[in-house]
């Protein structure tokens, strides 16, 4: 029995974990009481709409109040979905044809998404080891068009963030942050969020904060806030949103989509709001301590993931690097067999091989960026803009971190791994 044990599950052994693992959600595995108090005060007051009804609607105002005073920032607005807040911030930052944004290689549609729409066209920055956009590339790939970057925080951390806002503070270059995958987590002392000009927030069922689908624009400048919350709303500035800027308007009507946020998506995105740190953050942070701290003890050699700021992480993803792609492979397929389950709770994707934007296909052909005449005519999207792409994604093994789990849970997931990493094979490890 003893052999059994200690020999890997890949091997034939016994697996570390027989019993599935909790489902991999964040803010969804906390949902409870508190959202459902607030719905059904939507429901009672029969006010679903953010602006007027039979009474006063208050929850998107304020979702936006509590989100401007948890983000330090001064304007905050609420968003149907998490895309939607994308194309706002680019409508805010006056983003149009002519314009460059550059993205980072690894990243999620609406990052590409958001600049097309307006018209602008992508350029492409490789990553870093953290998962984050290169500072290094960044800086290489800025031209005379570049307007503006948007840099993702990959589950739930920042890395050289220093570097990169003073490359483009240098080039008066605005500076977008998604931060879709890492809702309230901080870098050397401010959120995530608060950095840059603009910042985009996700509320998708995958997300640290969630209401199925919903977003938040967060700004500092007035005019870019007023900017997107027209283009949020026809071109409007309703009585709620013009409260935030004293309703000194200075920013002409223009057309505009519609991606308000109803009362419903408002009341529990602030109930998720106001237990973030307490129900989601607090729990994951702690494991993410208690399972980095025990592989540092007992898997001597084993590199992680760098973060900027450790204890600015979310913690909602450990992820280990194995050096090559060919150890990852097998690390994952091995902790995999131990009964782990392994990848991070929400996703991206190295953007350089998606069809969408290999075609550069529109709704309409003719329209910029990649239409005719247009400047993003003739540019050509492949993996080999960011050759180290592909690379460093392939040798990173990752284990999602939940509020769901127990800390039986937890400690499964560190005895596989512990297993895994000492059972390692020489002929495919060459420090093992």
């Amino acid at each position: 029995m003893a052999d059994d044990m200690t020999r890997l599950a890949i091997d034939g052994g016994l697996p570390v974990r027989t019993e599935p693992l909790p489902a991999a959600y964040l803010g969804t595995s906390v949902l409870g009481g508190e959202e459902m108090e607030l719905l059904m005060e939507v429901v009672r007051t029969h006010l679903p709409f953010r602006e007027y009804g039979d009474g006063v609607p208050h929850m998107v105002k304020d979702l936006e109040r509590e989100a401007r005073a948890y983000f330090g920032v001064p304007y905050a607005l609420g968003t149907a979905t998490g895309s939607g807040s994308f194309f706002c911030a680019m409508a805010g930052l006056g983003v149009g044809p002519g314009d460059e944004v550059i993205i980072p290689s690894f990243g999620w549609y609406t990052d590409y998404e958001a600049p097309v729409m307006l018209g602008a066209t992508p350029v492409f920055a490789d990553i870093d080891r953290s998962m984050n956009m290169d500072p290094d590339d960044f800086e290489r790939k800025i031209t005379p068009r570049t307007k503006a970057v948007i840099v993702v925080y990959f589950q739930g951390a920042a890395h050289d963030m220093d570097r990169l806002l003073s490359i483009a503070r240098a080039h008066g270059i605005a500076v977008v942050e998604d931060v879709a995958q890492a809702c309230g987590a901080t870098y050397h002392g401010r959120k995530l969020g608060s950095l840059g000009d603009v910042a985009c927030f996700s509320l998708q069922q995958n997300k640290i904060m969630s209401t199925g689908d919903g977003g938040l624009l967060l700004a500092k400048d007035p005019i870019v806030f007023e900017r997107a919350v027209r283009f949020h709303d026809l071109g409007f500035v309703r009585p709620s949103l013009a409260a935030q800027f004293d309703g000194q308007e200075q920013v002409a009507p223009f057309a505009g989509g519609q991606w308000r946020m109803n009362e419903f998506t408002g009341a529990v995105a602030l109930a998720q709001l106001r237990k973030l740190d307490s129900h989601v953050l607090s729990v994951t942070r702690r494991y993410h301590r208690m399972l980095k701290g025990r592989l540092e003890d007992t898997c001597p050699g084993m590199r992680f993931r760098p973060v900027g700021d450790p204890e600015g992480d979310a913690g909602i993803a450990l992820y280990m690097d194995m050096g090559t792609p060919a150890q990852a492979a097998w690390f994952a397929k091995a902790l995999a067999a131990e009964g782990i389950r392994v990848g991070p709770s929400s996703g991206c994707t190295n953007l350089l091989h998606t069809p969408i934007v290999q075609t550069k296909a529109q709704a309409h052909p003719l329209l910029p960026p990649f239409g005719p005449g247009w400047p993003g005519e003739h540019v050509q999207y492949g993996p080999e803009l960011c050759p180290n792409t592909d690379d460093i994604l392939a040798s990173l093994v990752c284990v999602a971190l939940v509020p769901g789990f127990g800390e039986r849970d937890v400690d499964d997931i560190g005895t596989a791994i512990i297993k895994v990493w000492q059972g390692r094979p020489k002929e495919i490890f060459l420090d093992a």
